[in-house]
């Protein structure tokens, strides 16, 4: 388990976060309940397991794209062996402007297993945000979310190289589309929810 949780593969960063995600979504859970109580609010069932499922999955992706890339690892390393051998590096990221895309027509870099990850990674873990966005807020249609697609994306990359991590134009394109593609899939969910009432 423990070579699992410092591999960097996309498994062990995943199971990296589980442990931070679970923690904030209890207490998100105890604070809604609070909340519901003191207010003596009507509970949707509905909404309130879509907002707690949305909170648990900006948890993971803060932790995902804003913490450095060895944070993790490097606590798992602490809490197994006692050591970690690494040091957490801030400011230290690096920059590529130039799509892949292009380096790939130009035969620069190949369209190999790394590549594929890399885009398919990048794009599914935006598509929950555009998807859950239309079930927890009333205020985002077509406009907002664009908005929100090019805000988002752009704020986690100038953050990245802060971090240690790199700022990538592969990842801006790619996050836009993933948050995109998820809210027209949510307006196809919302509008079979509303014909088949």
């Amino acid at each position: 388990m423990y070579q699992l949780l410092v591999s960097g593969g996309v498994v062990g960063l995943f199971l990296q976060v589980v442990p931070i995600t679970c923690l904030v979504g209890i207490i998100y859970a105890v604070y809604r309940c609070i909340r519901i109580k003191k207010q003596q609010l009507s509970v949707k069932w509905g909404i309130e397991i879509l907002r707690w499922l949305f909170v648990c999955y900006l948890t993971g992706l803060v932790n995902l794209t804003l913490v450095p890339s060895n944070l993790w690892s490097h606590i798992w390393a602490l809490i197994y062996v006692g050591y970690s051998g690494t040091q957490i590096e801030l400011f230290n990221g690096t920059f590529n402007f130039t799509p892949t895309i292009f380096k790939i027509i130009s035969g620069e870099l190949t369209f190999g297993s790394w590549v594929k990850t890399m885009f398919i990674g990048n794009f599914f873990m935006f598509v929950p945000m555009g998807l859950f966005l239309p079930f927890v807020s009333t205020k985002i249609n077509g406009k907002s979310i664009l908005k929100i697609a090019v805000i988002i994306p752009v704020a986690v990359e100038i953050i990245q190289p802060i971090v240690g991590r790199s700022f990538d134009v592969d990842d801006l394109i790619l996050n836009f589309t993933g948050i995109v593609v998820g809210y027209f899939i949510a307006v196809g969910i919302k509008s079979l929810i509303c014909k088949r009432s």
